[in-house]
C-alpha cells in the first residue's frame, strides 16, 4: 500500500540536529556540552590558543549533525516510497520554499545535493538556470559511484540500527543510499568547518570576558534596566561611534571597556582599528563617565605600532598568548582604578587551580542569554539565494 503523505526534508531532520544549526547561543552551548565549553574557557585563560580548544568542539558538532543526517535517511527509507529517487527533488523543493536565511532548512537540503554555501556560489555561479543541469549531473554521478562501488567491493548493505515498523521492515541502505549519505556528511563537514570560526569567536568573546569579570566578583546586569552605579558589568555594548565587548561600571563616573579579538600578529591593523573606535568619555545613565579601554588580543606584532597607538589614547593591551594573562589584566585594572583582588597576587603555580575552581561556580551559559540567532543560525547565506529563484 502506497503512503498517502510525504514528509518534507525538514520533517525528517531531527530537532537535536536543528538546534546545532539554528539555536540561540545558550541552546548551542548546552547542546555541545557545557563542561566542554567551560574547559575551553579555562584553557584560553591559561594562555592556550582558542583554535586549539574549539577543534574538539567542532568535532562534537560535526559528529552530532552527522548523526542527525543518518536519522534523516533512516526516516526517509521507512516513511517514503522510493526515497532515493525522490530525495533530490525534495531537497530542491525545500530550498525553493524556505526563507533564504534559515540554515535549519537550507543547509540540510544543500547537503543532500552535495552542496555547501560556497559551492552553490562557485558551481552554479549565480545562475538559477544552472540548477536543473546540476541536479541531472549530480544524480548521474551518484549512480555511477554506486555502480563502481558495487562492482569493485561487492553488494553490501548498511543497516541503520534495528528500527522496524509493525510489519518488520527495516531501514537499509544499498550502495546508492550509502553514497548519498556519505556525500551529505562530507558537504556538512565542509559547511560546519567553514562556519565554526566566526561562531566560536563571537561566542567566546562573551564567555571569556563574562567569566573574567565574574571571577573578579562583579555582577552582570542588563544596562537598560540597571540602577546600580558600581560593581556591575554588561556585555556587547555598541553604537555607531563606539563599541565594546564588555563594559565594567567600576564606580560612579568610572568605566572600563573591553574589546577582545582572537587575532594574531598578521592582523595587527585590526588591533589598531579597534583602538580608533573608542572615546575617552561616554554617556551612561544620563551622565558623563570617563573610560579606559582594555584591548585583549592573541598576540601583537613586533613593530610596536599598535602599542604606540594604544598609548596615545590611554588604552591598555593584553596578550592572551602570554600565560596567566587574566592576572595581568586584573593588575592593569588595579593600576587604573585602584581595584584590589586576590587574582592579582596569585603565583604561577596557584593560577590553574584557582581559575578552575572559580569557573565551576559560574553558569557560563548564562552569558549567552538573549544572544540573537544571528550568531549560530539566522545568518544571511548569500550563496543560497540562487537556488531560491528556481521555478
Amino acid at each position: 500500500m502506497k503512503k498517502t503523505t510525504r514528509p518534507s526534508i525538514d520533517n525528517l531532520f531531527p530537532e537535536p540536529g536543528r538546534v546545532l544549526l539554528t539555536g540561540g547561543g545558550k541552546q548551542f552551548v548546552e547542546r555541545i556540552g557545557i563542561e566542554a565549553i567551560r574547559h575551553a574557557v579555562h584553557s584560553v585563560m591559561m594562555g592556550e590558543n582558542l583554535r586549539t580548544q574549539t577543534e574538539p568542539l567542532s568535532r562534537r558538532r560535526i559528529a552530532q549533525i552527522s548523526g542527525a543526517l543518518v536519522v534523516l535517511f533512516m526516516r526517509g527509507y521507512l516513511e517514503i516510497d522510493e526515497f532515493t529517487k525522490n530525495i533530490s527533488n525534495m531537497a530542491l523543493d525545500q530550498i525553493t520554499d524556505a526563507n533564504k536565511n534559515d540554515r535549519g532548512k537550507i543547509w540540510p537540503a544543500q547537503w543532500l545535493l552535495g552542496l555547501t554555501g560556497k559551492s552553490v556560489q562557485n558551481v552554479l555561479r549565480s545562475k538559477p538556470e544552472a540548477t536543473k543541469a546540476y541536479i541531472t549531473d549530480f544524480e548521474a554521478a551518484i549512480k555511477e559511484a554506486a555502480d563502481r562501488c558495487r562492482e569493485e567491493m561487492g553488494d553490501c548493505r548498511l543497516t541503520l540500527g534495528f528500527v522496524e515498523d509493525r510489519k518488520g521492515r527495516r531501514a537499509e541502505l544499498d550502495w546508492e543510499g550509502i553514497t548519498r549519505l556519505t556525500t551529505a556528511i562530507g558537504s556538512q563537514t565542509l559547511t560546519i568547518r567553514g562556519s565554526d570560526k566566526s561562531i566560536y569567536g563571537k561566542l567566546f568573546e562573551r564567555l571569556i570576558l563574562g567569566s573574567f569579570l565574574s571571577i573578579l566578583g562583579y555582577e552582570r546586569v542588563d544596562p537598560h534596566r540597571n540602577t546600580k552605579s558600581s560593581g556591575v558589568f554588561w556585555l556587547s555594548d555598541s553604537s555607531e561611534t563606539r563599541e565594546s565587548d564588555a563594559t565594567l561600571h567600576v564606580q560612579p563616573g568610572k568605566l572600563a571597556r573591553f574589546d577582545i579579538g582572537f587575532i594574531g600578529p598578521g592582523n595587527s591593523e585590526i588591533s589598531k582599528d579597534k583602538l580608533s573606535r573608542f572615546e575617552r568619555e561616554m554617556e551612561v545613565f544620563g551622565g558623563k563617565s570617563s573610560s579606559v579601554t582594555f584591548i585583549v588580543v592573541d598576540r601583537l606584532p613586533r613593530t610596536g605600532k599598535t602599542e604606540n597607538a594604544a598609548k596615545r589614547i590611554g588604552a591598555e593591551i593584553v596578550q592572551m598568548s602570554m600565560q596567566y594573562w587574566p592576572r595581568d589584566l586584573a593588575r592593569r585594572l588595579g593600576t587604573r582604578f585602584g581595584i584590589k583582588h586576590k587574582l592579582q597576587d596569585l603565583s604561577d603555580g596557584e593560577m590553574d587551580n584557582y581559575l578552575s575552581k572559580k569557573l565551576k561556580s559560574i553558569a557560563i551559559q548564562e552569558f549567552l542569554n538573549n544572544v540573537p540567532n544571528i550568531l549560530v543560525g539566522q545568518v544571511r547565506e548569500p550563496s543560497a539565494e540562487y537556488l531560491l529563484d528556481e521555478e
